[in-house]
């Protein structure tokens, strides 16, 4: 019959194996070289509020012109331009503010602070960011 300090050590040394077999991996498959862009823009105009989102285009003049053209007043203007992350506009009585940031909380929290606090008032990203 064996102690129990064997069946303690024997158990340990059996969980230990199986917690490693379920997490080595025996095949590591390589990163892709080279992982997509995907750009993204916001725009704003100040004197209406409107804004243009623009998602998932190749390059930044392209998302640029797209937010611009959704946004559809003369005075849009692109505040905020990222590249596979998130961006957001904040307003507060007196200002706008505008972030971006690889996550949603922290483009938000960045539009919050350059606004002087205030609300969201938009927000977008690309994807697979969120």
């Amino acid at each position: 019959m064996m102690n129990i300090r064997k069946r303690l050590a024997a158990a340990a040394l059996v969980a230990v194996g199986f917690g490693t077999a379920l997490t080595v991996p025996t095949v590591v498959d390589p990163a892709p070289a080279a992982a997509a862009n995907y750009y993204g823009a916001l725009a704003l105009s100040p004197s209406t509020g409107a804004t243009g989102r623009a998602l998932d285009y190749p390059d930044w003049s392209s998302a640029s012109n797209a937010a611009l053209s959704w946004c559809g007043y003369t005075d849009c203007k692109v505040v905020v331009r990222m590249r596979n992350a998130c961006g957001a506009i904040a307003k507060s009585n007196s200002y706008w503010g505008y972030g971006w940031a690889a996550n949603l909380y922290t483009a938000q929290s960045n539009a919050l602070y350059y606004s002087g606090g205030g609300y969201i008032h938009d927000w977008a990203c690309t994807s697979g960011h969120q």
